[in-house]
């Protein structure tokens, strides 16, 4: 025992004390004070909790972690004679005890409890605390563990508004200690500079590396479901952005894998994108790779038309074989770009897109069997198109 520190702790405000005890990792006595002194503390917990040292494993203080509302059940003591009703009038009617440091030594949990209750932050505020909180912890320490971990607390609380930063942070989690990616590079990556990445920028550094034989894995465990993730909160955003502004909803843009293949195709890496295709392409009620053999067939012709090599005719005509073509005939396919020969292997294809695109809806029902199967053949032709390019390529190649 210490008088030089009991006399201190009489004097200093509960908070203060408390920001203290966090501190130091003192999280039974930090618990005790949230317990019997809530009151006193509640305005100040999230600045209180922030101060527990990062290292410190979220297990032993989760039970001090705030939800959604406050505790309902607080243990107080027996209520003294003098916290009365006519004790709160007065302390309200003195202006120099109104202030909560001026009027710590009067103001008891029981007069707290009338005068002003528990004061808790809203959701909103909690949320941003767990979100930064766990920011902080991993720029300050690296213990993305510890982020996971407060993160799913607050989760499990039923702050269900963290459950995207949660699924973001375990995907940076998984980034930066998979295998292919444990470098020192991605090991110097902070989870602040991955939430400030574009959707594609993770996709593309979830990619980064693959090669033939892993390509397949790694976007089947990791980059679709992202994709699939992050395609579901756009639609949710827009359907409600469409519902508050009565507009309706873009669905034609690209995937975030459509983008990487044509990126890759642009770079010349037909190997990963042939292994991809040909899995693609297998089995579309199976798959998530593309919407449907529409979409899949489309960035086929358009990767071949990105490649700039001339010596891989064969990779390129193994690529189109990959084309569905028994599936598209039993398809209604929309018509929107054309193809035709140009100057050098790129311009083999030209891309024009219709100023006013064809609406089935305003079409009569003994019209679109005609519509669809037009449209097949026109993919068709340009599939046909393609194949020619290639085989001229090929013969060039071989003359030369």
């Amino acid at each position: 025992f210490s008088m030089h520190d009991y006399g201190k702790f009489r004097v200093l405000p509960l908070n203060r004390v408390a920001v203290g005890l966090a501190e130091n990792g003192k999280i039974g006595a930090l618990n005790l004070l949230f317990k019997r002194h809530l009151y006193s503390i509640s305005p100040f917990v999230l600045e209180i909790l922030a101060a527990i040292p990062e290292t410190i494993p979220v297990q032993t203080f989760s039970q001090l972690l705030p939800d959604r509302s406050p505790p309902s059940n607080i243990a107080l003591r027996e209520k003294d004679w003098v916290e009365v009703d006519q004790m709160v009038c007065f302390i309200q009617s003195k202006s120099d005890l109104k202030s909560h440091e001026s009027g710590m030594h009067v103001k008891t949990e029981y007069i707290l409890k009338q005068l002003s209750g528990i004061i808790w932050p809203s959701v909103s505020e909690i949320c941003r605390w767990y979100m930064e909180r766990a920011m902080e912890m991993d720029s300050l320490s690296g213990q993305l563990e510890n982020c996971l971990s407060l993160v799913d607390t607050g989760r499990r609380k039923g702050l269900v508004e963290l459950q995207q930063f949660y699924e973001d942070a375990l995907c940076f989690y998984d980034f930066v200690y998979s295998g292919e990616h444990s470098n020192e590079e991605n090991t110097s990556m902070s989870l602040v500079s991955w939430k400030q990445l574009s959707d594609y920028e993770k996709f593309k550094m979830m990619m980064k590396g693959v090669k033939e034989d892993t390509v397949m894995e790694t976007l089947r465990t990791k980059s679709i479901p992202f994709m699939q993730r992050q395609a579901h909160i756009k639609k949710n955003a827009s359907s409600n952005q469409a519902d508050a502004t009565q507009t309706s909803v873009d669905t034609k843009q690209e995937s975030l894998l459509v983008t990487w293949l044509k990126e890759i195709a642009l770079k010349n890496n037909l190997e990963i994108f042939l292994v991809v295709i040909d899995e693609a392409c297998k089995d579309f009620q199976s798959n998530d790779f593309f919407k449907d053999e529409t979409e899949a067939t489309e960035v086929i012709l358009e990767c071949l038309y990105l490649c700039t090599l001339t010596d891989r005719w064969n990779v390129m005509a193994s690529i189109l074989s990959k084309v569905p073509l028994m599936s598209l005939r039993y398809k209604t396919l929309p018509v929107d770009r054309d193809f035709g020969l140009g100057q050098g292997v790129q311009g083999f294809g030209s891309t024009r897109t219709n100023d006013k695109p064809l609406d089935m809806r305003s079409i009569p029902i003994h019209l679109k069997e005609g519509i669809a199967s037009a449209s097949i053949g026109n993919l068709e032709e340009r599939v046909k198109q393609a194949e020619g390019h290639i085989e001229s390529g090929r013969l060039l190649a071989y003359y030369q």
